[in-house]
């Protein structure tokens, strides 16, 4: 029997419908927490940004410079904290 293809009847099923669709975010529910990258980031952006640059090279660029980086201690507490701040702005939210 020879490999590749195969040679049998294909799959005439119809494909599955999805149903319901994108959920719509609620303007007024809270912003998500920023990871500690993105603070980072927001520090370091012009540095690293040069002209010409687009914002894959940009986005590239910072996560090599992140992996190496030793001491991320500073934009993880700045993380901690903005997630301890969705939380309690989460938990107020659902209240309503």
């Amino acid at each position: 029997m020879a490999r590749g293809r195969p040679t049998g009847s294909k799959n005439k099923e119809a494909p599955v419908k999805r149903t319901g669709g994108k959920k719509t975010k609620d303007p007024n529910a809270p912003k998500r927490a920023m990871s500690a990258f993105f603070f980072w980031l927001g520090e370091n952006r012009a540095r690293i940004k040069k002209d010409g640059m687009g914002v894959a090279d940009v986005a590239k660029a910072a996560g090599e410079e992140w992996r190496v980086l030793k001491d991320k201690s500073k934009w993880e507490k700045l993380a901690d904290k903005d997630k301890q701040r969705y939380e309690s702005d989460m938990a107020v939210y659902k209240k309503k």
